[in-house]
């Protein structure tokens, strides 16, 4: 009986000590799949960051686009207004004459902030005699002095 009774002593040591093993063995994949796991957060982190970035990029492009084609229609709609304005000067329908004109006084013409205005060769706006800031209707009188200019209006 003594024998057995030792007999089962060394099973359940053996069993106790299997099971300490056993357990070191469970911790050390736990822990192995806890630093997984945080590596795996960290990296959805950046990528969340990455894709907020990527996002605020396209709306700022998307914005960028749109005041781009909003600047080229009031560039267009300037343009309309500048040549209706050439030709209720000239009194015909003068458009070859316009196109050459509008070519060397287009970069004369800026929108800025919803606002057109008439700048000279070093960017500064211009203004008429009165000090006022200078008009389409004054400048298209202007250009009809100006000796380059004068030659696409008629007299």
């Amino acid at each position: 009986m003594q024998s057995e009774k030792n007999q089962d002593q060394l099973d359940y040591k053996t069993l106790l000590a299997n099971a300490k093993q056993a357990l070191k063995l469970e911790y050390h994949k736990s822990a192995a799949l806890a630093s997984q796991l945080q590596a795996i957060k960290t990296q959805l982190e950046q990528v969340q960051a990455e894709n907020k970035t990527f996002r605020e990029s396209a709306y700022e492009d998307v914005i960028k686009h749109f005041e781009a084609r909003t600047q080229a229609a009031e560039a267009l709609a300037l343009k309309t207004e500048v040549r209706q304005r050439f030709l209720e000067a000239n009194g015909c329908n003068d458009d070859q004459s316009f196109e050459t004109l509008w070519n060397s006084i287009k970069n004369k013409i800026q929108i800025q902030d919803g606002e057109v205005r008439i700048v000279a060769q070093n960017g500064t706006p211009k203004f008429t005699l009165t000090g006022s800031m200078m008009t389409l209707r004054d400048f298209i009188q202007s250009l009809k002095q100006d000796p380059i200019s004068r030659k696409f209006f008629y007299n």
